[in-house]
Formats: structure tokens, sequence, C-alpha cells
């Protein structure tokens, strides 16, 4: 298969770069950009799941310092749990346009503003020019990582959107090995990351691989939602069933909740991509 032969290309590097929600220093600024059933095993289709407390499997750790993480994404949680998720049209071209280019970023700034009583730490007035809410908003985490807010604030609102336009959508391993399918997807995300950095590029491939590698997991994450533990167990799941995504590295080092949206957003493409349609938001 084509994209498992260019996964043995990227190696180690994909196991770094498209697993720790980081971004450059440099580019910061730049760039457009119910609970767990505690000690239960949970049972899919024949497949048991370990304990939604248990660790990743062999070769997988979880990223240390994780409290910047955390609180980004509970601030999108917040978020996402508020919003009326109107205009969808604003969404829409927010989550199905070009990657870094400033229409995408106007129009996730737009969103934020339109539902801003619900954004935690909006800023008081006046408010900076757009896309001001919609960039990067760096923090440092206590060992001198960068992350940005904004992707947990896109991958929250992707979830929940799915969730709530799309709560039908699934994928089949026959669906992802459609050779129409493929040549959609690849024509479609071509287009959509023309302005990338290659770092981005080469995150998107290597999460559209796991995705098609292991597509009733992903989907079955996906279908998850409002079970973050029950998520983190299917992405180390995925994780662990399709490592040639990544180059087979011996060693994986994750910080699951920006996984888990990275996964989201490549299931997202490949449901638009087999069903051959422009979005699975309204249009209006």
């Amino acid at each position: 298969m084509r994209m498992r032969k260019m996964a043995g290309r990227w190696g180690q590097r994909i196991a770094i770069i498209s697993l720790v929600a980081a971004t450059h220093p440099a580019r910061a600024q730049d760039r457009d950009t119910p609970r767990g059933l505690q000690g239960r095993d949970v049972v899919v289709q024949g497949d048991r799941l370990p304990s939604t407390k248990a660790p990743p499997p062999p070769g997988i750790t979880v990223e240390s310092d994780r409290i910047v993480n955390r609180l980004l994404d509970e601030k999108a949680q917040m978020f996402t749990r508020c919003a009326p998720f109107f205009p969808p049209k604003i969404l829409r071209r927010a989550i199905d346009g070009q990657l870094n280019r400033p229409t995408t970023l106007f129009a996730m700034d737009s969103f934020i503003r339109a539902n801003q009583a619900c954004w935690p730490d909006m800023p008081s007035p006046p408010l900076p020019p757009p896309p001001n809410l919609a960039s990067c908003w760096q923090i440092y985490t206590v060992t001198g990582l960068p992350v940005c807010r904004s992707n947990y604030d896109r991958g929250a609102v992707l979830e929940a959107a799915i969730a709530r336009f799309a709560p039908d959508a699934a994928l089949t391993t026959r669906e992802v090995d459609d050779p129409a399918a493929i040549a959609r997807m690849e024509k479609r995300e071509k287009e959509r990351l023309l302005f990338a950095y290659s770092d981005e590029k080469i995150r998107a491939q290597a999460m559209q691989c796991l995705v098609r590698a292991e597509p009733d997991e992903t989907t079955r994450m996906v279908h998850a939602h409002g079970d973050p533990a029950l998520q983190t167990q299917y992405v180390y799941r995925i994780l662990d069933r399709a490592k040639h995504c990544l180059g087979n590295p011996e060693r994986i080092k994750v910080e699951p909740l920006y996984l888990r949206y990275a996964l989201t957003d490549a299931f997202y493409r490949w449901v638009v991509a087999v069903r051959g349609v422009d979005s699975l938001l309204p249009a209006a």
C-alpha cells in the first residue's frame, strides 16, 4: 500500500513530530494555526480494551509534563460545551479550509467571536484584531516546551462538530482501501495542505496512515466522544497496532489529548473523501 511504503521512509522522526502538541517557537506567532468506566473492562465487538486507568502498551510512553496540555484542553472543552455552534457556515470554512491560509484563520476567529461568551479567557474590550483569537496563543510547559492553545480549541471544536452534525460518521477497511476514495483523499489533502509547513504535512500523512490502518478503532474512538478515558485507550490501541505508520520506532512518546484530536482530524478527512462530499458540516 502506498501509505505504508511512505511511512517506512519517515522513521523515528515521525514519532517525535507527530505525537507531541508543540510548535516551533520561531513560528508560534505567525502560524495560522459519560466519564471513564473506572476499574472495568470495556468490550467492543469481541475486542477487550484494558481498564480505562491502564497504562499504554510497552514501547509507548506518555509525555510527563502535561499540566499545560490538560489546562488548555479543559478550556477547549468548556468552550464546546457552552457554544451553540453558530453560525455553522463559518465553522465549515474554519474546518474545511486550507491549513494556515488567512481565510481559514479568520473563519475560526469569527467563530470564536460569535460565541465569545463561552470562550475562556476572552480579553477585555477592545478585543484584539482578527485573526488573533485563532492564533497560537503559545504557552510554555514547566520543561519549556511550547504548546499552542489553538490546537486544542480547534480539536475540541471539530470533535464536537462531528458529534453534532455528523453523528453517523464511520469508516471501514473496505472504504479506506477503495482506490476512488484514496484518489479523492490525496487530491483534497494536496490542496488543503498547500500552505502547510513541512512538519505539518508529515504529521497529517502519519495521522491519515494511522486512521487508514485502523478505521474501525478510530471510528470507535470518535464515537466515544464525552468519555476521554475510553478514547485514550483507543488512541493507545491505534498506535500500538499501526506503528508502521511512524516508521516502526522502538519507543513513542505521546500526548494523548493532542493525538486524539489529530486522529479525529484525519478521520474527518477520510470520511469526507469516502463520501465524496465537500464537508460533513452544514453550509448554512
